[in-house]
């Protein structure tokens, strides 16, 4: 801008002048000088400030959108339930907090209908992230079953890592450090929503690769329990399902709050 810019003076239909406004950069000019600065949320948060300058020094600090090989969501437009259909349908609602919960809602689908596009069809290891809505934003697991078939609503997000462990990536988002992240950059005046690009901006640290590895290991140990829990509820043990699944929610709890200390610099391993 030019110094004859600087200044632009608003005249009425005489000529009069009426107003005069200094300006000192155009919009354009601020961008390009400082794309992320108080347009994004990591300038003007303070709770985001906060929570990132909790992260020892010791850890390079990337944007998780470096380790997405894709991201997808599920099936868009009206559901159609199908009860000999061989694919089981999941929303926000089955996430929880060890694992994916069919029976919470049970629900089948056609093979190859419109809501089993096949973008959306999960795969082993699939980090699968509630999007929307007070009841779901944030809710993270992984897919950890195998030789069947699962497809997920619109309000989940499918998403593939690499470079990274997926196992270190799911408790991190369910991590003070993660979570608070997404509710941080989630949007919405009514029902809270994360755009990918959100997510793709949110900060992980890059805990050292034995660290990740022994993330996955305990995280191994919880499903195994989630999976002993479902397997009794599938069969209406209420007291095996109550007793493995409270097993793997304090083992749960217990990696979550080692890798924030970990995160924090306040221990070195996750594995004593």
């Amino acid at each position: 801008m030019t110094k004859k810019n600087l200044v632009q003076i608003t005249t009425d239909q005489r000529g009069n002048e009426i107003i005069m406004v200094r300006v000192n950069k155009t919009l354009k000019e601020l961008m390009e000088e400082k794309p992320s600065s108080r347009w994004d949320v990591s300038f003007w948060h303070p709770d985001f400030q906060n929570l990132i300058a909790k992260i020892s020094n010791n850890y390079k600090v990337d944007l998780f959108g470096d380790y997405i090989e894709s991201i997808t969501y599920g099936q868009v437009g009206q559901r159609v339930y199908s009860e000999k259909g061989s694919v089981k349908y999941i929303q926000t609602i089955n996430i929880t907090s060890t694992g994916v919960d069919y029976l919470i809602k049970l629900a089948t689908i056609d093979e190859g209908s419109h809501n089993d596009p096949l973008r959306s069809r999960l795969k082993y290891g699939d980090l699968l992230l509630g999007n929307a809505g007070m009841g779901g934003l944030g809710k993270v697991t992984l897919f950890v079953d195998k030789d069947i078939k699962v497809n997920i609503s619109q309000d989940i997000d499918l998403i593939r890592c690499k470079n990274i462990n997926k196992y270190y990536v799911v408790v991190y988002l369910k991590s003070v450090f993660g979570n608070k992240q997404i509710w941080i950059r989630s949007r919405g005046v009514g029902a809270p929503k994360l755009p990918f690009d959100e997510i793709k901006a949110i900060k992980i640290p890059i805990l050292p690769d034995k660290a990740q590895k022994n993330i996955e290991l305990e995280y191994k140990k919880m499903a195994v329990y989630h999976g002993k829990a479902m397997e009794s509820k599938k069969y209406s043990n209420e007291a095996e399902y109550k007793k493995n699944i409270e097993i793997a929610e304090k083992m749960l709890k217990d990696l979550i709050a080692k890798t924030e200390a970990v995160i924090r610099g306040e221990r070195v391993v996750i594995i004593d």
